[in-house]
């Protein structure tokens, strides 16, 4: 048996935490009766998310899981095309029966390498604290940093909304550029810029070169690539 939102996620059909917000608000039923967060499922049960009803059988639990890696470029927008959002990194993924579900975010400004899987269940768990993922960027900044403020960047800083940021690694990449590699185990909003804001320094340019053992190669800048089965492997270990 599993819990109605780890198997609706685990469907690709939305991320859990979509989904869980689907059960909240009444849009889920089990065999026509509504859900509630934690309600369980079994074999042959019948769920139906708005119009969508999926039977839960053993080829739900052989879910063909994929992870892509994307070379995003500065201005697109990572979420769904909508009258607003018009460059969106969703329109240069490839067609799947499932839905692309990002794990993480890059801001409008900030390029660079962000996965997607059509698993749900396993967005959440790689975006989830306990995961120690590390993820390493390239910042160029306003000015030179000082041997002072490169400490207080890995030792943490008040970055606001009650949370302390820093780096697990900080080191020179082009110094006569400003520009400097720097590496957390963290996920929280816009977190590198926010600890260079309170440094008092200015983040130019900024861009993600890995998320854990996977990083951007050779991509192209609108490029992918799906991840093989070591490389999986190797991310979920």
């Amino acid at each position: 048996m599993l819990r109605v939102q780890k198997f609706l996620s685990m469907t690709g059909i939305e991320s859990r935490r979509k989904c869980e917000q689907s059960i909240i608000s009444g849009e889920v039923k089990i065999n026509g009766i509504v859900a509630k967060l934690g309600d369980k499922v079994k074999f042959n049960d019948v769920v139906t998310i708005g119009r969508k009803k999926i039977q839960f059988t053993e080829s739900v639990l052989n879910f063909d899981r994929k992870i892509l890696v994307y070379h995003k470029k500065i201005g697109q927008i990572v979420s769904t095309r909508t009258k607003k959002v018009k460059d969106t990194v969703f329109d240069r993924l490839p067609k799947i029966d499932e839905k692309w579900i990002n794990i993480g975010r890059l801001d409008v400004m900030t390029s660079g390498l962000i996965l997607f899987t059509n698993d749900g269940n396993l967005a959440h768990r790689l975006t989830h604290p306990s995961s120690n993922i590390k993820r390493t960027y390239l910042a160029k900044i306003s000015n030179e940093i000082s041997k002072h403020a490169k400490n207080l960047s890995i030792s943490g800083v008040d970055i606001g909304r009650g949370q302390i940021g820093r780096f697990s690694e900080f080191t020179e990449y082009k110094k006569e550029d400003r520009v400097y590699e720097v590496s957390l185990y963290t996920g929280k909003n816009r977190e590198v810029r926010r600890i260079f804001s309170a440094l008092q320094y200015e983040v130019q340019s900024l861009k993600r070169i890995s998320f854990g053992n996977i990083d951007l190669g050779r991509l192209k800048y609108g490029d992918y690539r799906l991840l093989n089965r070591k490389e999986i492997s190797l991310l979920l270990d």
